[in-house]
């Protein structure tokens, strides 16, 4: 019988756990008689092993009493002894392992998450359980299930759920209903489930024990670097002889593991089979590829902490850096889709309430600031980081950081020695032929142009250095107010304003546009000379004959008018996109796509602040490149360069209304533009920085090409210092082996939400 809502269940209950036999209760006894024995047989041997130790040490120290002269020889029994109870103490250390620990965690409660328990009351009804005691929200990409103070819950049986809000940011709400399934099937079947959960909890307890190390031998460990010969050789022979003292306990561990395989791989089966039959065997096992994906985009994301932490600058919002990698992820695999309910699920009916293409996010009220304070509980405690030496910065930020690294932009910075930011153009900036004045002026301007740089190379570093600065720093402050202006929690020593208020950090982020403006006069004189040495070095090449070129050269030719087309498009929408991506930094920092009708009207109203002004961006930048077309459309004809980058309409902005009556109707109309928004504009912004920066970089490459070819290498054509190649080396990514761009590209299919 169908229900409409969780708290409404069928006067029937579905069965969603598989029928357990008698075999699966042998295996488990089986399992729980061998797991227990074996603890208690290795701590009954190694007691009537310490008592021997005792008692042989014991008869030594009396023989060498008693003896009437001394000797070395005498000594040497003693050592040996000695040798072994120290050996004895460190096999008997696994049987003394310190209290399992506990991940930074937020607990939910019914009041303040009253759907999330709801869906797991009702999980919990059809699986014949009593709901879980706890749940517990952390930043990891699984779903857990545990007794409630470890083997002292077995009395009880109260269960402990943990829930990752990664796998909340990325899963949609039916697929996150069935891990749920899965994970409370693991406590399903009464008196079967207790002896489970009892093989679970000791397998879990040898693993920890086996494992663990003493914090002081963990630090010496990521210490070794400073240490010098003797105590790294002793170190070494510390953990060979920690290793052999532990082996027996290893054979211990191995013995109950293999006890346990055939019990502990029924369980994972009846597990699967709960959240089989609610999602579908189909849905189910595209959803076991998905988490195999989303732990790929955990370790994305970690890199991209690791890398922050070089920078000072980390991600603010964890699940959603996650979820972001997730669905590029996604978007790479060729059969990828949202998972639904498939056919044969015989639990539909439970979860029917709940939309197909809903978010699991939205069962988890104001998920986004829960997941924020997720994130800095992780930094401050687990990774062990004083996050108010970093400045905390949009998801977006972190990724766009990541696009300047790649290593196809090593060729504008190869070809311009550091001289050439990424996001900025070097076109119609000053006058450049548009007609062959010969190759000997072209070659002439070039070598000019090579000894102007020497001179004022630095200085322009230096310049763009200080205005990728204010950018960087504008984008953190427009940022900062967006989420002051949705009620969230901003750091008043992050930005050094006067207070966080709205209204003050986007006075701050004004002067800081100011001082981009005032830049510019001083950047665009020696970019239109950059331009000229760049135009030229290009027309060498399309002007020449194509007998007096290289086979390489000549392909380069032919799809040279083509990326200039679109470089010249896009560039003259560059200084509008670079205000559309200040703008979706901050709007990326709300999660707009994970709101829900409990998030307050401060959330609302940030909204309504950005997504107008990055919708009619938008628009501004599609007009400026009307007409230009992307001529690289395999086996197609030729389509627009606004279509091959705007694959979906913008959303329509709502009419205001003055009804008080129609309040609650218009916040949920700027809540679903928003995520429309976001659904259309970030594969938007993602489409055109990896044009743009394709463009740029194979135009770099085959202008540095045509130099080499008619004039000669010009990587030493400029003093490079050092000091300032590092402090610009992030403007254009990192070092790397030259590569060649692919001249034709497909044309990508629309992203899916």
């Amino acid at each position: 019988m169908p229900v409409s809502s969780p708290t409404t269940n069928p006067e029937k209950r579905i069965r969603l756990a598989p029928w357990r036999g008698p075999i699966q209760y042998v295996l488990l006894v089986f399992a729980c008689v061998v797991s227990l024995a074996l603890p208690i047989l290795y701590g009954a041997l190694t007691a009537g092993l310490g008592m021997y130790l005792g008692l042989l040490v014991m008869r030594q120290v009396t023989d060498l009493a008693l003896s009437a002269e001394f000797s070395f020889n005498s000594v040497v029994p003693l050592g040996l002894s000695a040798l072994g109870i120290i050996t004895w103490m460190m096999s008997l250390r696994p049987l003394l392992p310190q209290d399992k620990s506990t991940r930074v965690a937020i607990q939910a409660k019914p009041g303040t998450q009253p759907r999330l328990f709801d869906l797991v009351e009702t999980l919990c009804w059809h699986l014949k359980m009593p709901p879980p005691q706890e749940i517990w929200l952390d930043s990891t990409v699984t779903v857990r299930s545990s007794l409630r103070r470890g083997f002292i819950g077995m009395a009880t049986g109260e269960v402990v759920l943990h829930l990752g809000m990664p796998v909340v940011a990325a899963l949609n709400a039916r697929e996150m209903a069935a891990l749920l399934a899965r994970e409370l099937g693991y406590c399903s079947g009464g008196m079967g489930a207790t002896f489970g959960n009892l093989v679970r909890e000791v397998n879990a307890w040898f693993f920890r024990a086996l494992l663990e190390r003493e914090p002081w031998d963990v630090g010496a460990t990521k210490a070794k670097e400073e240490r010098g010969i003797v105590k790294k050789a002793f170190c070494w022979v510390f953990h060979v002889w920690r290793f052999v003292a532990k082996l027996p306990f290893a054979v211990f561990a191995m013995v109950a593991r293999l006890a346990s395989a055939l019990a502990l791989m029924r369980l994972s089966s009846n597990a699967n089979q709960c959240g089989r039959n609610l999602l579908g065997p189909e849905a189910y096992g595209e959803l076991q590829v998905r988490m195999d994906r989303l732990k790929t985009a955990w370790e994305e994301a970690s890199k991209e902490i690791t890398r922050g932490m070089t920078l000072n600058r980390l991600p603010e919002n964890l699940s959603l850096l996650v979820a972001r990698h997730f669905t590029r992820l996604q978007d790479e695999e060729v059969d990828a889709g949202v998972c639904l309910t498939s056919a044969g699920a015989k639990g539909a009916p439970i979860i029917e309430y709940l939309a197909p293409s809903a978010m699991a996010a939205s069962e988890i009220r104001h998920f986004v600031d829960l997941s924020r304070q997720l994130t800095y509980f992780y930094y401050q405690q687990e990774l062990k980081i004083a996050i108010n030496e970093h400045r905390l910065v949009a998801e977006e930020e972190v990724l766009h950081q990541n696009r300047q690294e790649k290593l196809s932009l090593n060729a504008i910075k190869r070809y311009f020695t550091g001289l050439a930011h990424p996001e900025r153009a070097l076109c119609g900036l000053g006058g450049t032929p548009t007609e062959s004045p010969g190759p000997d002026a072209l070659k002439s301007e070039i070598l000019k142009v090579r000894k102007e740089a020497r001179h004022w190379g630095s200085q322009l570093k230096a310049s763009l250095q200080e205005w990728n600065i204010a950018w960087q720093r504008r984008r953190d402050l427009e940022a900062a107010a967006t989420l002051s202006m949705a009620g969230f929690a901003v750091s008043k020593l992050q930005f050094g304003t006067d207070d966080v208020s709205p209204n003050s950090l986007r006075s701050e982020a004004a002067r800081q546009r100011m001082v981009m403006e005032h830049m510019e006069g001083a950047l665009t004189g020696h970019e239109a000379r950059l331009e000229s040495r760049f135009a030229s070095a290009l027309g060498l090449l399309w002007w020449a004959e194509s007998d007096d070129l290289s086979i390489l050269l000549r392909e380069r030719r032919h799809d040279l008018a083509g990326w200039v087309g679109i470089y010249e498009a896009m560039a003259g929408a560059l200084p509008a996109f670079r205000e559309l991506l200040t703008t979706f930094f901050a709007f990326q920092t709300l999660g707009a796509k994970f709101a829900g009708a409990d998030d307050t009207g401060a959330f609302v109203a940030a909204l309504q602040s950005v997504v107008p002004k990055m919708v009619s961006l938008v628009k501004q930048i599609t007009s400026m490149m009307d007409g230009a077309p992307y001529p690289f459309v395999e086996n197609g004809p030729i389509i627009s360069l606004n279509n091959h980058l705007l694959q979906a309409p913008l959303p329509e902005m709502p009419g205001v209304s003055m009804d008080p009556r129609e309040t609650v109707g218009m916040k949920s109309l700027a809540v679903e533009m928003a995520t429309q928004a976001s659904e259309v504009i970030e594969p938007f912004v993602d489409r055109f920085l990896n044009l743009y920066h394709d463009a740029f970089a194979w135009l770099a490459e085959t202008a540095e090409r045509s130099e080499e070819y008619f004039i000669g290498s010009s990587s030493v054509f400029m003093d490079v210092d050092p000091e300032a190649e590092q402090a610009t080396s992030h403007l254009s990514g990192s070092d790397g082996p030259r590569i060649r761009l692919p001249s034709p590209m497909e044309v990508p299919e629309p992203q899916m939400a």
